[in-house]
């Protein structure tokens, strides 16, 4: 990998990680439907004003087409339910009871989730669950459990463990979502993805918005600059610089952002927020990204014993 393309894939770890410090400041002050819609409404607005920076960032790759989109609507609006708006008001929701960090390190069981679906829906076009999956399964389970029972960095009770089950809804719905996209989705330019199944999710939880969530008063400073970030930089500008990564270097080498993204979300909530480090994070990040690592196929066995080579 250039030196280049390993400072992109920072920084898409360093945008991707602080969407979960962006989230615990937005929903101190708005709702989270609200926070769903702004950041959807963001993400796309940002994608399509830099439309005509991507020519030349992807030469010779096709571009975004509106009429391409349209004609995908069907499963772009699905995406937009299950790999947007969901996930991203679960994971909203949930920060409201526990730490950013703790939800960022909850998030990175999304490639467990989608083993386990692999397993339980035979018809997906995956490789099977090996001895190394089967293990890293088992220790990323593990992983959550020794999270979870640490307290996540939140308030504890039953509204902490709500919270730490939504993050996890999240993750499975970004899993359901990535299967789902590859089966239906394969061959179509990415941004037509990353504008069409942004701005259904936004249509969807437009009305909701509107009617259950829109804030009591005027957001401050901080929470507006939080929604931005969120929106712009770690939902739109991040897009951009996966899909120019995935050019560059493939899908596989890009997918080493899996095992950043947490620990910048625990460095930001540590740094800025003053959330504590405790020995159940860390803990609970190792054996998840150890269970991620055996499910990946990222520990050195057999070819036979991995999954999504």
């Amino acid at each position: 990998m250039r030196l280049k393309d390993f400072v992109l894939l920072l920084a898409l770890a360093a945008l991707w990680g602080a969407s979960f410090m962006f989230i615990k400041v937005a929903v101190a002050e708005v709702t989270p439907v609200f926070l769903v819609a702004a950041r959807t409404f963001l993400g796309v607005c940002a994608v399509l004003a830099l439309l005509p920076l991507l020519s030349r960032l992807f030469p010779g790759q096709p571009g975004f087409s509106a009429k391409r989109m349209y004609s995908l609507w069907k499963p772009l609006l699905l995406l937009g339910v299950v790999n947007s708006a969901l996930p991203f008001f679960a994971i909203s929701w949930g920060e409201l009871w526990i730490s950013s960090s703790a939800a960022a390190i909850l998030n990175s069981t999304t490639p467990l989730f989608a083993a386990t679906l692999v397993l339980l829906l035979p018809g997906l076009p995956e490789d099977r669950l090996g001895v190394a999956g089967f293990a890293g399964l088992l220790i990323g389970v593990a992983g959550v459990a020794v999270l979870v029972g640490g307290g996540g960095g939140g308030a504890g009770g039953v509204w902490a463990l709500l919270g730490h089950l939504a993050v996890l809804l999240g993750a499975a719905a970004y899993a359901t979502g990535g299967l789902y996209a590859r089966a239906r989705l394969e061959g179509v330019p990415p941004l037509i993805p990353a504008v069409g199944q942004n701005l259904a999710g936004f249509l969807v939880v437009l009305p909701f918005a509107l009617l259950f969530g829109l804030p009591d008063g005027r957001p401050g400073a901080v929470a507006v600059a939080a929604l931005l970030g969120l929106g712009i930089g770690s939902t739109g500008i991040a897009y951009i610089i996966y899909f120019r990564l995935i050019a560059n270097v493939g899908a596989t080498k890009t997918l080493m952002v899996t095992y950043l993204v947490p620990a910048m979300g625990l460095l930001y909530g540590a740094l800025l927020l003053g959330e504590e480090v405790t020995v159940p994070k860390l803990a609970g990040l190792a054996l998840i990204l150890l269970g991620v690592a055996g499910v990946t196929g990222r520990i050195p066995l057999p070819k036979r014993f991995r999954l999504l080579q």
